[in-house]
């Protein structure tokens, strides 16, 4: 009898704890189930160009082939590598699929399963973002500190957006400030055992790093981390002292774990590694940002924030610069070399490279919004109503932004837009000339391939990769994309096309030889139209420049359909055009 009311005390305990955790935290978990769903809202009508590579990529780890030439990005790739693994499992024991091959000719057709597990992945990873937010602000300065900052970053529109694709990014971003935050551990000294926190930065920066490598930057906090939790005392065992060490191996054990190809070809590693700084000044896809990195992040940060926000981010800034604080140390030593680095280039150029720098910012104005209203006395108003009018005023813009952005989520993507007009009003087994990619489709319109264009797709690939001149330094096609295009032979629909790729506008002759050859139809995207049709392109590949500049002007094509995006659809404008 004592046994038993002593279990039921015990029970009514762990239950008044829990409860009080879930008051305690209530203005907290109702920020991250917002960010969650908000994140999770339209992942099925989202599309983007990288999810396509980062999908194969994984199967190919699934299929036990890693890829000794890719060394960065990999890290989110092996999460859904495990994930695919156990999506065949579950498909297995429910007899859906018998075999690897049968799971491959299955999926081969239609990767939507994969695509959307890889965005779930990346919504639960951008609402860990937003929790991180609040555990590094609220250890850094306060609660209050880390609730603020927490909350500008579930409104980010970037980081709702990458969230909902099949991409790295906000993986990358949880996993930075997961790092940051054992790095906060090491600078505030709170316990005798640091040694685990030095490990635990280490780990986390390494697999940081693996996914991208400007995540290098969190070597700089880490040092400055290291040096105020010595004083600033300079001597032998700052160095090479046992702390030190755990870091190292760490960091070594974090790049392993990002990417165990490391062990087997540590010297293409550091090459590649050495590499890496050609992105800055080489065109990716031959294209060319308007304007370099910093003044391209200054239109960023002003679309993103509104005026009230971002009239606060400079004043956290230029408060910051000027004082002595080591809290804000920390933050700028994170802050303005990752700013530094990314602004850097002018063929590196994306907003979403801003992303892992973003809760920086906000745990930054938080904490200058909130010292500044600690400041404020009024009899006839209370703080808390202050700050709650003042966090209106400064979200009002950011809501409105993620508030368009949900409704252009609720609507099916122009790429599907465009396949439907396309099988509806041309054709099949016509000859069209479409912006797609050099091997896949990653961007264009979802339309089959017939037969004799997977064909001829097989035999360029074969020639390609036998003779050395495929351009991929990544080598993510390889023989695999033979397979895969083999594997689409066997399932080819009657609704399919002879399609020819213009592999991202760059592989391109005049107007008069594809009416000469047969084409029937083009299918142009927007952003290539106008990327192909500027100075630099001229410059370099002036037949590319041709070809796109006389589109609207050749009296051979007559423009028939233009799909393009709207308030409820997202997506890109493409130009359907028939050639007379």
């Amino acid at each position: 009898m004592d046994k038993s009311n002593s279990d039921i005390s015990l029970l009514h305990t762990r239950e008044t704890n829990i409860k009080d955790i879930l008051y305690k935290y209530r203005l907290l978990i109702l920020i991250i189930i917002f960010a969650f769903f908000i994140r999770l809202w339209g992942i099925w009508n989202a599309e983007s160009n990288d999810e396509y590579n980062e999908v194969f990529e994984a199967l190919r780890v699934c299929s036990g082939q890693l890829n000794y030439e890719r060394w960065f990005k990999r890290f989110y790739l092996y999460i859904l590598s495990i994930e695919y693994g156990l999506f065949y499992a579950i498909g297995w024991i429910s007899h859906i699929f018998s075999s690897p091959t049968d799971f491959a000719a299955k999926i081969i057709r239609d990767l939507s399963p994969l695509l959307l597990i890889g965005r779930a992945t990346s919504t639960v990873m951008g609402a860990l973002s937003v929790f991180m937010t609040y555990v590094v602000g609220s250890r850094l300065h306060s609660k209050n500190v880390g609730l603020l900052a927490a909350l500008f970053l579930s409104l980010n529109s970037f980081n709702i957006i990458l969230s909902h694709y099949a991409r790295l990014d906000t993986t990358l971003c949880s996993i930075v400030l997961i790092s940051f935050y054992f790095i906060v551990r090491i600078y505030q000294r709170a316990d005798s055992d640091a040694e685990k926190y030095y490990a635990f930065a280490g780990l986390f920066i390494g697999i940081a790093i693996q996914n991208k490598i400007p995540s290098v930057i969190l070597l700089i906090p880490f040092a400055v981390a290291h040096l105020i939790s010595h004083g600033f005392k300079f001597s032998p065992q700052l160095l090479f002292g046992r702390q030190v060490a755990f870091f190292v191996a760490a960091l070594m054990s974090g790049l392993v774990v990002g990417n165990p190809a490391i062990l087997f070809a540590p010297i293409k590693f550091l090459q590649g590694m050495l590499s890496q700084g050609d992105a800055f000044t080489v065109a990716i896809n031959e294209t060319k940002s308007e304007y370099i990195g910093y003044l391209a992040y200054i239109f960023y940060f002003f679309r993103e924030l509104g005026m009230p926000l971002s009239v606060l981010a400079l004043f956290s800034l230029w408060k910051a610069l000027t004082s002595r604080n080591n809290n804000d140390i920390l933050l700028l030593s994170f802050i303005l070399p990752f700013y530094a680095l990314m602004g850097a280039s002018r063929y590196m150029v994306y907003d979403s490279y801003m992303i892992p720098l973003m809760p920086f910012l906000y745990i930054l104005c938080s904490d200058k919004l909130i010292s500044m209203l600690d400041k404020f006395n009024s009899r006839i108003m209370p703080k808390s109503w202050v700050l709650g009018g003042v966090v209106l005023v400064l979200i009002c813009y950011p809501s409105f932004n993620v508030g368009k952005l949900l409704l252009s989520f609720s609507g099916q993507n122009t790429r599907y837009m465009a396949k439907y007009w396309i099988e509806q009003n041309i054709p099949f087994d016509s000859k069209i000339l479409m912006d797609s990619g050099k091997t896949m489709n990653s961007f264009a319109p979802l339309i089959a391939q017939n037969r004799e264009s997977i064909l001829r797709t097989i035999s360029e690939l074969s020639v390609n990769i036998s003779n050395g001149t495929i351009n991929d330094p990544t080598k993510m096609v390889d023989y695999n994309a033979v397979k895969y295009y083999q594997m689409l032979l066997q399932t080819v629909p009657k609704e399919a096309y002879d399609i020819t790729s213009t592999k991202f506008g760059l592989e391109l002759k005049s107007l008069n030889y594809y009416k000469q050859e047969g084409y029937k139809y083009f299918v142009i995207s927007e952003s290539m139209k106008i990327n192909r049709s500027d100075r630099f392109t001229a410059e370099r590949h002036p037949d590319v420049y041709r070809f796109y500049s006389a589109l609207d002007i050749d009296p051979n094509l007559k423009l028939i359909k233009i799909i393009a995006p709207s308030i409820i659809n997202r997506g890109e404008r493409f130009y359907i055009y028939k050639v007379l």
